[in-house]
C-alpha cells in the first residue's frame, strides 16, 4: 500500500476516536486493519467497549488491487509514520506477521498482525473485530443516513441538518473551556431551533445555536465519544441526522455524514 504520508497520519489519528473520562484523554479504537479497496484506503471500526460507536473513515488513492494492513496498536503506527518521508509504502509479511513501512531510503519494521488483540484484554484478534466491525457497518446506508434493524425494517432520520463542518466542530471544542474536558455534548431542539450545549455552569456552560429547525418537534438528545477530535480533522459540509430508537428504550441516536462518504454513528447517553 502506498499512501501520502500526511494521509495516513490523519485518517490513524481520526480512527484513534479518542475522548476524555475523568479529564484524562484516551483513545476508543486502539488498533485498527488499513483496506484497500475500490481506490480508496480505509478503516472501519466498533469502538471497543463494542456498543456505544461505529464509524468509517478514509481517503481516496488511485492504486490497483487489494490489501489489509494489520495496525494492532495506532500509537505505535503514528510514531513511525511522523519519522518518514511524504510518502510510504506500507506492507505486510503473513508469514512473519511484520509490517514494513518504507519511504526513500528508509525503512521501519513493526510486529504484530491480524492475529493480535484487537485492543489490550480483548478475547478478538484485530482481524476478528474488523470483521465484525464490518458486518455491522452493513446495517448504515451512509447515503440515505438510515439504519437496518435486525428485522429488516430501515430507520431513517426524523430530523437532518447540512452544515460546515468547522462550524460543528466550534461549537464542541468549548467542551474544553478552562480545562473541563467533560465528554458530553447535548443536543437539543427548542421552539424549532437546533442548539448543542457543553461544559458546566461551574467553569463555563457554553450553548450554541446551529440552525432553524421548522416543522420539527422539542427534543434533547446527549452524546458522548470526543467528537470534537473526530471533527477537528474535517472541512467542507457535514450533514447531522438523528434518529429515533426510544421505542426501543435506545433513546436518540447520532450519525455523523461527510462529503467524503465518511460516517459516524454514535449512541446516545441514556
Amino acid at each position: 500500500m502506498k499512501a501520502p504520508r500526511d494521509l495516513l497520519l490523519q485518517l490513524l489519528s481520526v480512527t484513534k476516536r479518542e475522548q476524555a473520562i475523568n479529564g484524562k484523554t484516551q483513545p476508543q479504537v486502539t488498533g485498527c486493519v488499513l483496506v484497500l479497496a475500490d481506490n480508496r484506503v480505509s478503516t472501519t471500526s466498533i469502538v471497543k467497549d463494542g456498543k456505544t460507536s461505529l464509524s468509517r473513515f478514509s481517503f481516496v488513492r488511485e492504486q490497483d488491487g487489494e490489501e489489509l494492513i494489520p495496525v494492532p496498536d495506532i500509537d505505535r503506527l503514528l510514531g513511525v509514520l511522523k519519522y518518514h518521508a511524504d510518502v510510504v509504502t506500507i506492507t505486510h509479511s503473513k508469514e512473519s506477521g511484520k509490517v514494513l513501512v518504507k519511504s526513500k531510503n528508509k525503512q521501519t519494521t513493526l510486529v504484530g498482525g491480524l492475529d493480535s488483540k484487537a485492543f489490550p484484554n480483548s478475547q478478538q484478534t484485530l482481524l476478528e473485530w474488523h470483521k465484525t466491525s464490518v458486518e455491522r457497518a452493513k446495517q448504515i446506508d451512509a447515503a440515505k443516513r438510515s439504519y437496518k434493524l435486525q428485522t429488516g425494517a430501515i430507520r431513517k432520520p426524523f430530523y437532518s441538518i447540512t452544515m460546515p463542518a468547522t462550524e460543528v466542530y466550534d461549537a464542541l471544542r468549548c467542551d474544553g473551556i478552562n480545562g473541563q474536558k467533560l465528554n458530553r455534548y447535548t443536543f437539543t431542539v427548542k421552539n424549532e431551533l437546533l442548539s448543542v450545549s457543553v461544559g458546566d455552569h461551574f467553569k463555563g456552560l457554553t450553548e450554541s445555536e446551529l440552525g432553524k429547525c421548522p416543522g420539527v418537534k422539542d427534543f434533547t438528545a446527549t452524546f458522548e465519544g470526543g467528537l470534537e477530535n473526530i471533527l477537528k480533522h474535517y472541512t467542507g459540509d457535514m450533514m447531522l441526522s438523528f434518529i429515533d430508537f426510544r421505542e426501543e428504550g435506545q433513546g436518540i441516536r447520532l450519525m455523523l455524514s461527510f462529503a467524503n462518504g465518511d460516517w459516524v454513528f454514535q449512541a446516545g447517553v441514556l
